[in-house]
């Protein structure tokens, strides 16, 4: 089984260097559960917040094999530092370390490590223990503060679907939350994306099923963290981006990770 991808992706201990920096820098840091490779090497699964009452949520790195959100968030740690000091901010910056080294979508357990239908009442228990333990932090552990904005950076591999055909190049979003679909934060996503290289395709159909509407699906009810801190956190907007993978780089890898570089600017803008 491959164990490397081949995009010239950071190793994990890169990443977790650059993620430790905030906590050098006065953020606290929590490890929420672990990871442990065949070698008997452990990956920790972090989170790191500034302040109480976190007003912007950013995570990335749930599905091994759509890097650039967690790496991106690796080169935007001075910018977070510098926010730090007067925002209070949560990061959950690579929530599948297993998954990113192998390159594989899900954990060792083949299911979604951040799977939340347990907490929205469609399963009777947690699909892997790494779903139990990250959905309980951000439930009852972690302080948000109402209506807190979250930023969800995914990518759409939809060559792991070979009898599917997305007909566009480029990303969509998932705006979830009471009032998400209209709300500025969202907006400047919408127009950021849609200007960028990877422009917002309009309309579609997902490998998922759902149908696009102006780049986007509003409410999706998909069991995932994101819809779990819109439901049951009073979230909004929590946004989740897709960069639409035709091959594994194809966007190249640089060039998405430059793009979340852009976009966690227009999130953090007001």
């Amino acid at each position: 089984m491959r164990t490397l991808a081949s995009d010239g992706r950071p190793r994990v201990a890169d990443l977790h260097e650059a993620y430790d920096r905030l906590e050098q820098a006065g953020w606290a840091k929590t490890q929420v559960a672990e990871q442990v490779l065949a070698s008997g090497a452990v990956l920790p699964i972090c989170a790191y917040t500034s302040g109480p009452q976190a007003g912007r949520v950013v995570i990335a790195g749930i599905h091994g094999r759509e890097p650039a959100g967690a790496i991106a968030l690796a080169q935007y740690v001075d910018r977070l530092i510098q926010l730090g000091a007067t925002r209070s901010i949560l990061l959950l910056p690579l929530l599948n370390p297993w998954g990113y080294h192998r390159h594989q979508r899900y954990g060792p357990s083949g299911q979604s490590v951040s799977d939340s239908d347990h907490w929205l009442g469609r399963a009777a228990e947690a699909a892997c223990p790494e779903a139990k333990a990250i959905t309980a932090y951000v439930m009852e552990q972690v302080d948000l503060a109402p209506c807190a904005a979250v930023l969800d950076l995914h990518e759409d591999p939809v060559y792991e679907a070979p009898g599917y055909h997305f007909e566009g190049r480029g990303s969509y979003l998932y705006a979830t939350g009471t009032g998400a679909a209209s709300h500025p934060v969202t907006r400047r996503v919408a127009a950021y994306l849609g200007n960028s290289p990877i422009p917002l395709v309009m309309n579609g159909v997902t490998r998922f099923g759902e149908t696009l509407n102006q780049g986007m699906i509003v409410d999706s009810e998909d069991g995932s963290i994101d819809e779990l801190l819109a439901r049951k956190r009073g979230c909004t907007p929590v946004i989740t981006t897709e960069l639409v993978l035709k091959e594994e780089s194809d966007p190249h890898l640089a060039v998405r990770v430059a793009v979340y570089l852009g976009l966690l600017d227009v999130f953090f803008e007001d």
